[in-house]
């Protein structure tokens, strides 16, 4: 505050304290910038597995999603009993929408996660894309999808690779 042109002691404690929030400010900005040599666990790249370690962990995640899978669906089908009759086309299309697509999703994420092994990054890299086409494919017409399985050459690629328990 201003008393005859001077600062008083309460004037400058607050003129002080005042600045001091500024540069604390301005430091915590400066903080919460991107910095590249310290990434997140989400921007590293996983690490490479070797290929039997990277087959039993995706045949595991497979095989997790596939039972979660069958789970919804089972549930679904349940629910869709209980209304009466048979399950009608929108009753197919809203399990493979809210049963089906979210557990490949998962599944496909998941895929996408493990470290591929040396030397087949490429392969389990258009295997992976190959999933997540087919995912887009089935997310755009959920009931075609239920008629002809859009996932095919995406399993295929998996078999060949060794990954059994990866036929969605």
């Amino acid at each position: 505050m201003l008393l005859n042109g001077r600062f008083s002691v309460n004037g400058r404690r607050v003129v002080v304290l005042a600045a001091a929030g500024l540069l604390a400010m301005a430091l915590l900005v400066a903080g919460c910038g991107s910095d590249s040599d310290t990434g997140t666990a989400s921007d590293e790249a996983p690490v490479a597995l070797t290929k039997p370690e990277f087959v039993k962990q995706a045949n595991q995640i497979c095989a997790q999603g596939l039972k979660e899978k069958d789970k919804a669906v089972a549930a679904s089908l349940k629910e869709s009993a209980q209304a009466g009759g048979p399950p009608t086309s929108k009753d197919i299309e809203k399990m493979v929408e809210e049963a089906v697509l979210p557990a490949y999703g998962k599944t496909i994420d998941q895929l996408g996660q493990l470290g591929a092994p040396k030397g087949d990054e490429a392969k389990v890299e258009k295997m992976v894309g190959q999933f997540e086409a087919a995912m887009k494919t089935a997310e755009a017409d959920p009931v075609k999808a239920t008629k002809k399985n859009v996932f095919v050459a995406a399993d295929e690629a998996a078999e060949d690779y060794g990954l059994g328990a990866c036929n969605l």
